[in-house]
């Protein structure tokens, strides 16, 4: 498996479902498929996914995002392990370039990291604007976490800035 330059701890945070490759037929460490974006992929494995046999579809709103080596980011985003998405593909940007998945954390995540205690406060600020501009209070949001919203992390690799983004079944 290898490392990827947007995606951290893949063990730990991608999506594996037991389902044979679509490419190989192998059931061994196979990422789900559905998040691929792409019609008739159930699940890739891992050492065909390393091979480049098969890739994430990034979309031209991800792309507008990135101002410069558009391109260049896009294709090694594509041969990045999906995040296990609810809704759409919303990876962040920050410092012209895709952001580092850290994974999806859990209010103790976010306890934890709150240096001042205020964990509620320090999750709103480090909301993206999409997900901020929906959020109609910030304590039903929170208290949400972990049942039908999901927040999925990601950090900048230059500058270290953390933002959110929440998604609900």
């Amino acid at each position: 498996m290898n490392n990827y330059e947007y995606f951290d701890n893949v063990k730990k945070n991608a999506a594996f479902i037991e389902d044979k490759c679509h490419i190989c037929g192998k059931s061994d460490n196979c990422l789900d498929g559905v998040y691929f974006d792409q019609e008739g992929i159930n699940a890739v494995c891992m050492s065909c996914f390393d091979k480049g046999a098969v890739s994430v579809y990034i979309s031209g709103y991800i792309k507008s995002r990135v101002i410069n080596n558009v391109e260049e980011k896009a294709e090694k985003l594509s041969h990045t392990p999906p995040v296990p998405w609810i809704q759409n593909n919303d990876w962040q940007i920050c410092c012209d370039d895709f952001m580092l998945y850290i994974g999806e954390w859990e209010q103790s995540d976010f306890i934890n990291a709150a240096g001042d205690g205020n964990a509620v406060e320090f999750f709103y600020g480090l909301l993206c604007d999409s997900t901020k501009a929906k959020v109609d209070d910030i304590n039903v949001l929170w208290e949400d976490i972990g049942y039908d919203t999901v927040a999925y992390v990601f950090k900048c690799k230059k500058c270290n800035r953390i933002k959110v983004v929440c998604q609900s079944y």
